[in-house]
């Protein structure tokens, strides 16, 4: 069985190449697309959206208060959050449920580098709210030993490995993300596609190696592949 914590659906789900039982966290990075989408979702699925700092707040808190999210996402590029707007996140955070997971979009891509993500900021939204569980969706990307070493300290830090897998497989940075699979605590790591651009069925194929090669036990794979993502979606094993 494997829980899947980063999947959209934009494209629908004809390709997702695992198995049927596979359980997935479908995240809209639109609020726009969970209205027209949502249905995609099975009742074995959870569903995360996008946390807006403009007038979409008050829609999405009315989601979560009435229970048919289980997170929220942030995504610096995708919202054009600067590292002065970032501080923002701080304010329209405070309105939502608490037990709420918040996943960060910590995947480093394209020109605009005012939008990027922003490891200072994850520290301070972490900081500031102890009491909620923080994914660093895909790792932190090319950055994963940044990542890594900075947020150590901090317990209410999980790592989604989706995309990373895949995208740095062939580069030097697999190492890195051998070293985080290796000494993190195993109940804070998840397996993750990011489907459609990547295959959830490759992603379970490297993760597999990664586990292997890192020294992971099958009881901790286990938890990596399925048991970490249900509990902190408080999803039914």
């Amino acid at each position: 069985m494997i829980f899947d914590c980063h999947v959209h659906v934009e494209n629908g789900l004809q390709g997702y190449d695992l198995p049927r039982t596979t359980r997935r966290n479908i995240i809209f990075n639109y609020t726009d697309h969970y209205r027209k989408l949502r249905d995609r979702v099975t009742p074995d699925d959870v569903i995360s959206l996008i946390l807006p700092l403009n007038s979409e707040h008050a829609f999405v808190k009315a989601e979560a208060d009435a229970g048919r999210i289980a997170g929220l996402k942030i995504h610096s590029r995708i919202q054009q959050i600067t590292s002065e707007r970032h501080r923002d996140l701080h304010q329209a955070l405070r309105a939502m449920p608490e037990h709420l997971p918040i996943i960060y979009d910590a995947f480093y891509f394209g020109p605009r580098l005012e939008h990027q993500p922003s490891l200072e900021g994850v520290i301070s939204l972490a900081e500031n709210f102890p009491e909620r569980r923080f994914v660093i969706a895909h790792a932190g990307g090319y950055e994963v030993l940044k990542y890594f070493l900075h947020l150590r300290p901090l317990s209410n830090i999980w790592y989604d490995l989706s995309l990373s897998l895949q995208y740095l497989e062939d580069t030097s940075h697999r190492a890195d993300l051998v070293k985080l699979v290796r000494y993190t605590d195993k109940s804070r790591i998840m397996y993750g596609s990011d489907y459609h651009y990547a295959s959830p069925f490759q992603q379970a194929k490297v993760l597999g190696r990664i586990c292997d090669e890192a020294g992971v036990s099958a009881d901790d794979q286990k938890r990596i592949f399925f048991e970490n993502a249900a509990d902190l979606w408080n999803h039914p094993c």
